[in-house]
């Protein structure tokens, strides 16, 4: 122990002997070893403890015990045990809290524990705090797409003012994400451990693709499968072999749930998804928890809410969804980064200025092979002529001799059914030039994986969303978005009311039938963050992603 820790800690201790009235002169020299000795026995062990922010904590309580009085642990100091203890139902390990030391400590009424005691319990409110707050594991170290910031807060302040005003078990349970979103996810952790603690699954041993309608031994595994997850399918049917309806209803009901095509038929990839463990299923569920820490805590009352892994976007009003559609988003070397802007305007016929990455990676080769390519899709080629933008014929350009290193002109899409912005666009400021938009190539919508664009986000039926948008935004002209859409011409809409937007990567939650949804990693950010919450190579394998490449887009 430091000796500034000691000093600390004599004071501490000085402070019990006077509330128990015993007189210090003689007892505390005595028994400032038989205190001690404990703390440092358990650094010795490897607890290593918050002393800067401790020492701190105790100074703004006149170094007086705050989980005890009268050499007793305070029915506070009990609550913060069983909060402590209760980390692991938000999908975090009670053992990073000291909890496991605590557990020998928490009923022994000895004076040689209580300094000891009182020192793990404020350590393990500090690092829970956070963890609550912020999360376990630094989102910007585990995920280079993750660009959301962290919120202000100091847990001793919390606490501080919590014990002040006498709300502290209501502090406690503020900590944790204000979402209904994560509730439920954690209501999905219990669920799945009580499943393993059943015993999980046993794996389906055919390598058969099983159809509607078949006949095979394997059918009967399957039904027995599928009843782990979804207890009230009936397991009995008139021949358990038999590919019945009612089964390919609760195959179908599971391949959407893992995000796979809705067909009824158990092939290679549903047969993966059924074979994965329970375990790769918790830890699914536990990574995603994780996110919701890295979230602002309080996010606006409206607000929209773009999951790129799970190509959804719902709008949502005070903790409810009031619009839910599927995206499209980035493909795996163009992805969708996750964070927080605001629609500030909304776009009717869009112009497209087409990014320069996207000119030269994917539009000038295309070029170079179909010298009508650009015309074909209606874009416009600007080059310099001295400090004047003016427009060129891609006919008469020499394709060949450019390259991505001396590339010089803008390329531009006229407004028009072509344009790979479609009919409206939700500008949001932001300094990686993604937006959301319409999309003319709706037919991607059916697809379970969307992920085709160059990092924008693609929004299904973008017309309800910008009318419901105007809704929000109080605009004064009504049909005004009908109209515009209908000249043909690029109008602005300013929002008098910004929404705001959070893009974020979600490969597990709850919709809102009450169904647990699984999603493949599909830009493999899961592998670190499981890594760091100490999972299984096993469970990281299991969760597979496998992302289609379409060279046509």
């Amino acid at each position: 122990m430091l000796i500034g820790e000691k000093r600390f800690w004599y004071g501490l201790v000085l402070c019990l002997f006077v509330t128990r009235g015993v007189a210090t002169n003689a007892v505390v020299i005595a028994d400032e070893q038989a205190f001690e000795v404990p703390i440092e026995t358990a650094l010795e062990e490897g607890l290593s403890l918050d002393w800067p922010q401790i020492e701190r904590f105790y100074e703004t309580q006149q170094n007086q015990f705050v989980w005890h009085h009268a050499g007793k642990l305070t029915e506070q100091g009990r609550y913060l045990f069983r909060w402590l203890a209760s980390a692991d139902l938000e999908g975090l390990s009670s053992g990073d809290y000291h909890v496991d030391h605590l557990r020998g400590l928490m009923y022994d009424a000895s004076s040689e524990v209580l300094v000891n005691r009182e020192l793990l319990l404020t350590d393990g409110y500090l690092r829970l705090a956070r963890d609550l707050r912020f999360g376990r594991f630094d989102a910007t170290a585990l995920d280079p797409f993750w660009l959301l910031p962290a919120d202000e807060f100091d847990p001793l302040d919390a606490l501080t003012k919590a014990l002040l005003e006498d709300k502290f078990e209501q502090m406690l349970d503020s900590l944790r994400p204000d979402s209904r979103a994560y509730q439920h996810l954690k209501e999905a952790l219990a669920e799945y451990r009580a499943i393993q603690s059943r015993g999980g699954w046993q794996p389906l041993q055919s390598k058969l693709t099983l159809r509607p309608g078949e006949y095979h031994p394997s059918v009967a595994a399957l039904r027995k499968r599928l009843a782990v997850e979804s207890p009230q399918m009936e397991e009995q049917a008139i021949d358990p072999i038999h590919f019945d309806p009612s089964l390919v209803v609760s195959v179908k009901r599971f391949q959407q749930r893992l995000g796979l095509l809705e067909d009824g038929v158990v092939g290679p990839a549903t047969f993966q998804a059924l074979n994965d463990p329970v375990e790769t299923r918790i830890a699914q569920i536990r990574a995603n928890l994780e996110r919701w820490r890295w979230l602002p805590h309080e996010l606006e009352p409206q607000h929209l809410l773009v999951n790129t892994a799970g190509f959804e976007i719902s709008l949502m009003n005070q903790d409810q969804v009031v619009f839910h559609k599927r995206t499209v988003n980035g493909r795996l070397e163009r992805q969708t980064p996750s964070f927080g802007s605001r629609v500030t305007h909304l776009v009717m016929n869009p112009l497209w200025t087409v990014p320069r990455s996207i000119a030269v990676q994917d539009m000038l080769p295309k070029q170079q092979q179909d010298a009508e390519y650009l015309q074909s899709k209606q874009i416009r080629v600007y080059g310099r002529d001295g400090s004047r933008w003016i427009e060129l014929e891609p006919t008469e350009i020499d394709w060949a001799q450019y390259h991505e290193d001396n590339f010089p002109f803008v390329l531009k899409q006229d407004a028009g059914i072509r344009n790979s912005l479609g009919r409206i666009k939700f500008h949001m400021p932001n300094q990686h030039q993604i937006y959301l938009h319409d999309t003319p190539s709706r037919g991607l919508f059916k697809r379970p994986n969307r992920a085709y664009s160059s990092g924008c986000v693609r929004v299904e039926v973008a017309d309800q969303l910008a009318q419901m948008l105007i809704r929000y935004a109080d605009f004064p002209q009504r049909n005004w978005l009908e109209r515009a859409l209908k000249t043909g011409e690029t109008q602005i809409a300013q929002l008098s009311k910004p929404m705001p937007v959070y893009l974020t990567y979600f490969t597990s939650w709850v919709d809102a039938t009450g169904d647990v949804q699984f999603r493949p990693d599909i830009y493999q950010r899961d592998t670190s963050l499981m890594l760091a919450m100490g999972e299984g190579i096993g469970q990281i394998t299991a969760q597979h992603a496998t992302v289609e490449a379409d060279s046509s887009l």
